[in-house]
């Protein structure tokens, strides 16, 4: 699937080099769709675990390795690794004849927007809008520091509410189908188990393999402590990996780290489908945002809340907000990845794509695309090399295809997204 979005930018390169070509060769490669727009959704760099070191070891009565920066922020490593993505974004897509290959794109034409709620996502925000432009001026807005944005979780933002009758409906859907997670799911829950907290079930400690509950507490569930620590306990270690800390300072110098990863990891991403994904959640959390994009896809004027205008010229617009938003977003376009050098399917800096492009006979289509970076790459602040190129993505709505009518599109989201509005 790589080699399909680099035979793209192959036409569309081709077609602005055509001075030599024949009458019948410009004829064929004037004969291809053109990409006119891009919205990118990005999660933020490399933080450290979002917990102090403290209750991380009251939770799981282990020590916890230092971080050079306090709970939840970026670090330096990340801003590194992001600072590469966004380079390879503005390489790629200068390649796809979308931004100038020099000088600087019009102010109007590359918007960037990350969300406000925590300084990571907005410091994030700033090191793409930067690097995608080239280091050309460009700004990238947020909200005040600290402000719940509802583009990013309307919920949040007070501008939604949980219908908690049709979330436990459809979690019970998902449990009685699989009561305890599949079996990767549940060697990744055993695997944790053995790693940090060997005699935790036996001695009242840390249990992970503990059967799997929902509680639902301050107006939304809440999954039972041992597959949410499980989950929480797998990224931080997933984290100190990609930090670049030593290896025997991970997992308590259990040894072949990138292997334990690919076995628990399962069991963030289990988490993940069980609330993130979940339509009942994803819905209600991300209905402003998806807006927004299906808007701007469609050459309409986008108000951000800061009253920014986001207008038809726009060729570039990214979000910069959590691995939250991409799994909200893949639940609503009906998308799903996986990566073969990354346990991660939402790892730091992994950005979603929706392209807009124009068939010769005047369609427009989107094409969903992801882009991430290897364990390698992260952990080695390495440039990105063909894994990098966006793997094309099925679009669920339209009929599992790679290219979707955006009248196609936008018709069954926005069906979804008023299927899942308050009564």
């Amino acid at each position: 699937m790589r080699f399909s979005s680099l035979l793209r930018l192959t036409l569309v390169v081709g077609s602005t080099m055509s001075g030599g070509l024949s009458a019948a060769q410009c004829r064929t490669t004037a004969a291809q769709p053109v990409l006119e727009k891009i919205v990118l959704i990005s999660r933020h760099g490399i933080r450290s675990p979002t917990q102090p070191v403290e209750r991380l070891r009251e939770a799981t009565g282990r020590d916890w390795p230092a971080w050079p920066v306090p709970p939840g922020q970026l670090t330096d490593h990340g801003r590194a690794d992001l600072a590469l993505m966004g380079g390879f974004l503005a390489h790629h897509y200068q390649a796809a004849g979308l931004l100038p290959t020099a000088g600087c794109p019009r102010k109007e034409e590359v918007v960037v927007w990350g969300d406000s709620a925590d300084d990571r996502t907005r410091q994030s925000g700033e090191i793409m809008a930067r690097t995608l432009a080239g280091g050309c001026p460009t700004i990238s807005g947020s909200l005040p520091a600290g402000r719940h944005d509802p583009m990013f979780n309307a919920m949040a933002a007070g501008a939604a509410t949980l219908n908690r009758a049709e979330i436990m409906r459809e979690l019970s859907v998902v449990r009685q189908r699989d009561p305890e997670g599949s079996a990767t799911v549940r060697q990744a829950l055993s695997t944790v188990q053995a790693v940090v907290a060997p005699d935790g079930c036996a001695s009242g400690g840390a249990c992970f393999t503990a059967a799997l509950g929902v509680d639902w507490t301050h107006g939304a569930p809440h999954l039972s402590a041992g597959l949410a620590l499980a989950a929480t306990s797998a990224e931080n270690l997933l984290l100190e990996y990609l930090q670049g800390m030593p290896e025997e300072a991970i997992a308590w110098g259990r040894r072949d780290v990138p292997a334990l990863l690919e076995d628990i990891m399962p069991a963030h991403a289990y988490a993940s489908d069980m609330l993130r994904r979940l339509p009942a959640i994803a819905y209600p959390r991300g209905r402003g945002l998806t807006s927004a994009i299906l808007d701007i896809l469609d050459g309409k004027p986008v108000t951000l809340p800061d009253g920014t205008v986001v207008g038809g010229h726009a060729r570039l617009v990214m979000f910069a907000g959590h691995d939250t938003t991409l799994d909200m977003l893949a639940t609503i376009f009906g998308l799903d990845w996986h990566f073969a050098d990354q346990p991660d399917r939402t790892a730091p800096d992994t950005t979603l794509g929706l392209e807009l492009w124009r068939r010769p006979d005047g369609v427009q289509i989107v094409k969903a695309v992801i882009f991430h970076q290897s364990l390698a790459e992260l952990r080695n602040a390495l440039p990105l090399d063909d894994t990098g190129w966006g793997m094309d993505l099925r679009i669920a709505s339209c009929a599992q295809e790679r290219e979707c009518p955006l009248a196609t599109l936008e018709k069954g989201v926005r069906a979804g997204i008023a299927a899942h509005a308050p009564a």
